[in-house]
């Protein structure tokens, strides 16, 4: 790309010199890491926008799945926090699930999905619903038909060998998480951290204060996305706001325990549809995906289509 003014100058002893390699081959950053000149943090910085643009198959972030929200955001980068949030029923773990399949299943991006909110048998039927198009109410009850039957046989194989691990404890601190995480690093080399239900999650101090409480597990959550150099996308309630105005559309101020979790992530998106209100609603299978926070860059509404039966979202046709 012939960005680069001069030749780099030979690191001086006990520079701490950035090897920037891509999502799928990052390095796990000390904490305590010693302090970089400007010279050597621009010649990173160069590294990466030329890796950025010959990037293949593991491109510095890895894609959300919805082409509009990669082309706001750039897609999920290392060391970075992403809230998604919604009132009951909206679809926030399905969502969630989509980002998953999306690195792991479509990009064969190493994932770890940690959920307090389903266990792995439920979300593997969401999976096996999204990724063959077999009605999950199908799945549940056992009634498939000739046709379920042949999509199965056909999309299971290429499916099944996806590096996405589940993980579903009952009961989980912020330590354990960690602990895990990095194990799950160092030996399936995991790109990215998916953890449903945020608010699940307990510190390891008690608190009498719950969003501080909160606040402590965000905050633990956005160190180790720094920590391990990998995205962490997580899922979060809303309060009862929205119910109390016209239209019900979220807004950022509606997250439960919303100082903390606003504060720490890099970017939120709240999650909207006018169908789960109104069945009869014209944007009947329309959802929007509210960027309401977006550190480095604009706030933005984003409308994909929610296939319910089939527990996805995906990108909404375009003429």
């Amino acid at each position: 790309m012939g960005l680069r003014p001069r030749a780099k100058a030979s690191p001086r002893q006990g520079d701490d010199v950035a090897e920037p390699e891509g999502i799928a081959g990052k390095k796990r950053q000390d904490p305590r890491a010693n302090s970089q000149s400007l010279e050597d943090a621009l010649q990173a910085a160069l590294d990466r926008v030329e890796a950025h643009a010959a990037a293949e198959r593991f491109p510095l972030a890895l894609s959300t799945g919805f082409e509009d929200l990669d082309a706001l955001t750039s897609g999920l980068h290392g060391g970075t926090l992403t809230v998604l949030a919604s009132r009951p029923a909206m679809g926030r773990s399905t969502l969630l699930l989509d980002v998953c399949r999306t690195a792991a299943v479509k990009n064969r991006v190493p994932t770890l999905h940690v959920s307090l909110e389903h266990s792995i048998s439920e979300t593997t039927l969401r999976l096996m619903s999204a990724e063959c198009r077999v009605a999950l109410h199908h799945l549940r009850s056992g009634t498939i038909n000739e046709a379920d039957a042949e999509r199965l046989n056909r999309h299971l194989p290429q499916v099944a060998n996806a590096p996405l691990y589940f993980w579903a404890p009952a009961y989980l601190t912020a330590a354990e998480l960690a602990a895990r995480v990095r194990t799950e690093v160092d030996t399936r080399d995991v790109r990215l951290l998916a953890v449903d239900g945020v608010q699940d999650i307990r510190p390891e101090q008690r608190n009498d204060l719950r969003e501080r409480e909160v606040g402590d597990v965000v905050r633990d959550l956005k160190a180790l996305s720094r920590e391990l150099d990998i995205p962490v996308v997580c899922t979060s309630h809303l309060n009862r706001a929205p119910e109390q105005r016209d239209g019900r559309v979220p807004a950022l101020d509606d997250l439960r325990e919303s100082g903390a979790i606003t504060f720490a992530a890099d970017t939120i998106v709240l999650l909207y549809r006018e169908d789960a209100y109104d069945r009869e609603s014209a944007r009947a299978g329309e959802a929007d995906l509210i960027v309401a926070k977006h550190r480095n860059g604009p706030a933005a509404t984003i409308t994909v289509a929610f296939q319910g039966h089939y527990s996805r979202f995906v990108d909404w046709a375009k003429p």
